[in-house]
């Protein structure tokens, strides 16, 4: 690990990663530090939805950047791919939402700005996902909504860093940020400091890493449950309702996913796996005679008001890009221009609806 670097980037999740890559290319010198392995916890746990229309029920700024995050995709993923050799499973596969009639009405604001969705009946619903949906659904297509297999875009992240000379230090914790005359010089870490003149500090659910800090970053575990079944039959797109989705990877299919808050405990148990399947094979009756191949879980940094924290913190030089809870993965390419601007000065974008600042009179989580 190197003792110094232009910037400390805290966390080998896909943000971090995806952060120092971007900041690389800008000709930055970048230490990243990961206390486990590199994409190890909510990154390689997650589904890989990139649903920024299929979640958005309400116009809002969030929105606004999680479409966008999303629109980048097609071509991060490409150099991505390009650049390493590993593809990351990037398919604009859509996204069907099911439900009763009142539990859509809310995404209709889309079609009033303009933005591509489709109402379906439960024929068109039969067709789309190949017979596979229960009969008699309602449900709305989002065409534009994808997905990405998040344990190959780590892969990939991480290659692209090693072949750009960037130092990715696992194993190793960060145990406090270095702040001296009112500013961030770097971190001290479990084999010893790195001096830096800017420090990200994208830990995920341990980003409240520093009870040093005379500001809370409230930023909790939120966990996941996932339960992985292969299905000989086709399932061409994502199937998705307000209890569950359906997340198709080849003859696999990914079933998620629970929310739970149980604080660092990270566990696959008999109920969180019976509510998914019951949920499931209720959206898709033929998933009754999948296989049960595989589950896991994760824990997703969730906020107190479910938004990521994006930006400089209050003390000066020390940077947030934390919090993402549910949509790490969609954020991805976007956090790496926006906090890759924000390190280097560059004031491309206003972030004080995400800013640290929001958070001035809150208690530390725990």
């Amino acid at each position: 690990m190197k003792s110094s670097a232009d910037v400390a980037v805290v966390g080998g999740g896909v943000i971090g990663l995806a952060l120092a890559r971007e900041l690389s290319s800008r000709g930055a010198s970048v230490q990243v530090i990961e206390r486990g392995r590199t994409g190890q916890e909510a990154s390689s746990a997650a589904a890989g939805l990139l649903s920024a229309q299929s979640d958005a029920v309400t116009p809002s700024p969030f929105f606004d950047l999680a479409r966008e995050s999303r629109d980048l995709y097609p071509a991060w993923s490409l150099a991505l791919s390009g650049e390493t050799g590993v593809g990351v499973g990037w398919r604009r596969t859509g996204i069907v939402r099911c439900g009763p009639p009142e539990t859509l009405e809310p995404y209709g604001w889309q079609s009033g700005a303009g933005l591509p969705i489709e109402r379906m009946d439960a024929s068109e619903i039969g067709r789309c996902t190949a017979g596979r949906a229960a009969p008699g659904l309602s449900g709305l297509f989002f065409p534009e909504d994808a997905v990405v297999d998040s344990r190959l875009l780590v892969r990939a992240l991480k290659r692209s860093l090693l072949e750009r000379g960037v130092d990715v230090a696992e194993g190793v914790a960060v145990t406090r940020f270095r702040v001296e005359g009112g500013a961030c010089r770097g971190v001290e870490t479990t084999t010893g400091p790195v001096a830096a003149a800017r420090v990200v500090d994208a830990a995920g659910a341990w980003a409240d890493l520093d009870p040093a800090l005379p500001f809370p970053i409230p930023v909790e575990p939120v966990s996941g449950q996932i339960v992985e079944l292969t299905d000989d039959g086709p399932f061409p797109t994502v199937l998705g309702s307000d209890e569950v989705y359906l997340v198709p990877r080849g003859r696999r299919i990914l079933v998620g996913a629970t929310v739970e808050r149980t604080g660092f405990r990270k566990e696959v148990t008999a109920a969180g796996v019976a509510e998914l399947l019951s949920a499931a094979i209720g959206l898709a009756p033929s998933l009754a005679r999948a296989r049960v191949t595989g589950s896991w879980s994760g824990l997703r940094p969730g906020t107190p008001d479910d938004l990521p924290i994006l930006g400089e913190s209050p003390i000066r030089g020390l940077f947030l890009a934390a919090g993402h809870f549910r949509n790490g993965i969609l954020l991805a390419p976007l956090t790496a221009l926006l906090l890759a601007d924000a390190v280097t000065g560059v004031l491309s974008r206003d972030l004080s609806l995400f800013s640290p600042e929001r958070f001035a009179g809150a208690t530390r989580v725990g």
